[in-house]
C-alpha cells in the first residue's frame, strides 16, 4: 500500500524551505564581512539544498523499490 502525501505537507514543506532559504540570504546580505566570507556561506547553503533533494530522491527511490 503506498500512501500518497497530502497536499497541505507538501505546501508547508515547500513554505519552510523558502521561509529558511530567505532568511538566510537577507542574514547573509546584510552580514558585515567579506565578500568571499559570504560566499563561502552560500555555498554552505548551496550544498545543503543539494543534500537535502538528493536524500530525498534516494529515499522516495527505496520507498518505490527503484535500485
Amino acid at each position: 500500500m503506498i500512501q500518497k502525501t497530502s497536499n497541505a505537507f507538501i505546501a508547508a514543506s515547500w513554505v519552510a524551505l523558502g521561509a529558511g532559504m530567505v532568511g538566510y540570504l537577507v542574514g547573509l546580505w546584510r552580514a558585515e564581512m567579506l565578500l568571499n566570507e559570504k560566499g563561502y556561506y552560500f555555498t554552505v547553503l548551496m550544498f545543503g539544498l543539494f543534500s537535502v533533494i538528493s536524500l530525498q530522491k534516494s529515499v522516495r527511490d527505496k520507498l518505490e523499490n527503484i535500485p
